[in-house]
């Protein structure tokens, strides 16, 4: 009995020490950081705190320019792929319109038909008033430069709307029978806007 108990031990741990560890941040520096999971995503060390971000429109992130570029021009050999052999739905980190989808070990980007998002649940697109998947705008922002003024949709829904607060998404919701519009980015009668299809209302 005592050598069982060992043996979890000893097998918990070393998927402790092989599970992914965020960076270690210095809170006087702003840096970045390859994610070694995964080409399309790094960290950014802002103020003591490693944030897992993703490249935009399938790049890879180079580690030696702290930069994302398309695929050709960085080295990694990591991707949502690896390791698959059969067919699989992968989230793209901080996106809910597409989704990667891999066939083996080649991923393939596939994007969602309008009103659907994709859900990790389903594995699929969704409608959009159905779906889980929350998309932080906050993140594609300069966490310096951050315009508390600047308001970005929530996705599933036409009522909601977020404000960045550094990296931090504050939601918030329109008043009485308004909705919000995303073509002036502000809360407007419902009379004057058409939802898009699938949002909740």
């Amino acid at each position: 009995m005592q050598r069982i108990t060992h043996f979890v031990l000893l097998m918990a741990l070393l998927g402790a020490s092989a599970a992914q560890k965020p960076p270690v941040c210095d809170s006087a520096v702003t840096s970045f950081h390859a994610d070694p999971t995964n080409c399309s995503q790094y960290y950014t060390c802002y103020q003591g705190v490693a944030i897992l971000q993703s490249c935009p429109d399938q790049k890879y992130f180079d580690s030696t320019r702290s930069l994302c570029d398309i695929p050709e021009m960085v080295t990694c050999t990591i991707g949502p792929c690896t390791g698959n052999t059969g067919l699989m739905s992968v989230a793209i980190l901080n996106v809910c319109t597409s989704y990667t989808l891999c066939v083996g070990e080649t991923p393939f980007n596939r994007t969602c038909a309008d009103g659907t998002l994709f859900d990790v649940a389903f594995g699929d697109c969704v409608l959009a008033g159905d779906s889980t998947c929350v998309e932080n705008p906050c993140l594609s922002v300069d966490p310096a430069t951050a315009v508390p003024t600047t308001f970005y949709p929530v996705l599933n829904s036409c009522k909601q709307y977020i404000i960045c607060d550094k990296l931090n998404p504050v939601v918030r919701t329109c008043a009485g029978s308004t909705v919000f519009s995303r073509t002036v980015s502000k809360c407007v009668a419902s009379t004057d806007y058409v939802c898009p299809p699938g949002t909740a209302v």
